[in-house]
């Protein structure tokens, strides 16, 4: 929990069940759709063109959520088509759905280049060479062969909630002016919870959509995964806060996960806070020598399950490998060729 949560303005009492929406400004539509995870549901934003709908993120394939579009796409978008599709980063609960809805309307298919391939790459099953180093990965960060080949083969799953990503893209970069229901949107792209997240401001309208990376009550998955080991996403994701320094404090934010809020800086301040305490905390536990693994079941003691403490391992490599960036932490190998990080001095 951010301490800056209380000072946050909350303009929504309730978000819209399944198939039905909320207008949040003329022709701008919120919908949120069920997930089979966790974080058990995504915010979908629908705009109105002159011929049709513009879709930001779809939501992945589930029965429950192919439903909600059916409901979405006969009630409140009046049967008009979907004339664009636009994916505000790569992982699945955003991207999912895009390739069904793209080849249903034929529509247009809009993000940016790397979220396509990354996208491409995750979700494709038996990519060459991925299941080999996700296992490598998670051993030499302390997990047993057993336990890893069994993690290796659930990542799965995730990939039968894909359907074909679309094989084209219009890409849209850092910048760049995009006209979307009848507004121009600044393309705001950030690194840290994805490669090159994709942002839409509006100052005309003072709306921002922000995606997974400004979320209301918790900080976005900030993680190192097996495809860059020694990334360092966390500073990305630090220093990307800089570029949203001149929106007005007044801006409505639409997130994908949680309910629309006003307060920027203050969610921007305390997501800052909230990252140098986990990081205080990473180098408070690495005064003595530890791996991923049982550094992880530190840092989150009440995760359960190989599964989850997989996410986990991600999330706290981010906070080690930015120690080890700043030099604040060591890394070396143990004698079973694992790695182990250690507070300097």
């Amino acid at each position: 929990m951010i301490s800056t949560i209380d000072q946050l303005e909350f303009p929504y009492a309730d978000a819209p069940p399944p198939g039905v929406v909320t207008e949040v400004a003329p022709g701008l539509l919120w919908a949120r759709l069920p997930l089979p995870f966790r974080l058990n549901h995504v915010n979908v934003w629908l705009l109105e063109e002159d011929d049709g709908w513009t879709v930001i993120d779809t939501g992945c394939a589930t029965p429950a959520i192919h439903a909600a579009w059916a409901q979405l796409l006969a009630g409140p978008m009046r049967g008009k088509p979907v004339v664009r599709v636009i994916a505000t980063h790569g992982h699945v609960d955003h991207i999912g759905l895009t390739g069904w809805m793209v080849e249903r309307f034929d529509a247009e298919f809009m993000g940016t280049f790397g979220e396509w391939m990354w996208a491409r790459v995750s979700h494709t099953r038996d990519f060459s060479g991925a299941n080999e180093t996700h296992h490598r990965f998670l051993v030499s960060h302390g997990f047993e062969e057993a336990v890893a080949e069994r993690m290796v083969k659930g990542r799965q799953r995730f990939i039968d909630l894909s359907s074909a990503l679309p094989g084209a893209i219009r890409e849209i970069r850092d910048g760049e002016i995009v006209r979307l229901g009848g507004r121009d949107w600044i393309v705001m792209v950030t690194r840290g919870h994805a490669f090159e997240h994709a942002s839409f401001y509006c100052p005309a309208d003072g709306i921002l959509i922000a995606g997974d990376h400004l979320l209301p009550k918790i900080s976005p998955v900030i993680a190192v995964y097996e495809m860059a080991p020694k990334a360092d996403p966390l500073a990305d994701y630090l220093a990307s806060f800089p570029q949203f320094d001149g929106i007005p404090a007044g801006t409505l934010v639409l997130p994908s996960h949680g309910m629309p809020y006003r307060g920027i800086h203050q969610r921007v301040a305390g997501l800052r806070q909230h990252h140098d305490r986990r990081l205080d905390a990473t180098a408070g536990f690495l005064r003595r020598p530890s791996n991923g693994l049982d550094l992880s079941k530190a840092m989150f003691p009440h995760i359960e399950g190989p599964e989850n403490i997989g996410f986990a391992l991600g999330e706290t490599l981010a906070h080690v490998n930015y120690l080890v960036h700043q030099g604040i932490v060591d890394e070396a190998r143990d004698a079973a060729g694992r790695n182990v990080y250690v507070t300097r001095g």
